[in-house]
């Protein structure tokens, strides 16, 4: 996903509010947001998607569900995600997409670091610190 600096600040922006972020990432691959909170309980969650099979788009409108009592594993890479939304309880943050962006809503200042470790865990963790400290570098306040 990220392969450089430059990239990493075109496509992470974190906004301040109060005690609580919000971070805007640009071209996040959707399927990628599923696999990794796969297990986790989500409130409120809404998905709309289609499979490779059909064009049909399907809507899914659960008050607590997993992304693994939705779709099964290896089902994932044939998806294409419209939109999803929810609330992590768990992690007490909120989530959606706008077209290619993804928005993590309300994320406490305990859990950002956690959060960006979990989004970028493909990367040398040398690498994430650095970029960790490029996101607080061009923080913008609310």
């Amino acid at each position: 996903m990220v392969k450089d600096v430059l990239q990493f600040n075109q496509s992470f922006q974190l906004y301040q509010k109060d005690n609580r972020f919000n971070l805007h990432v640009q071209n996040y691959p959707k399927e990628d947001f599923l696999r990794l909170f796969y297990i986790d309980q989500i409130e409120d969650l809404q998905i709309e998607y289609s499979n490779g099979k059909t064009n049909s788009i399907k809507k899914i409108k659960e008050h607590q569900a997993k992304i693994s009592d939705i779709f099964e594993a290896d089902e994932i890479e044939s998806l294409n995600i419209k939109s999803i939304s929810g609330y992590f309880s768990v992690y007490d943050f909120y989530f959606i997409n706008e077209g290619d962006a993804f928005i993590f809503n309300y994320i406490h200042r305990d859990f950002l670091s956690q959060l960006m470790d979990i989004l970028l865990y493909e990367l040398d963790c040398n690498f994430i610190g650095r970029l960790k400290t490029e996101l607080l570098i061009n923080l913008e306040y609310d």
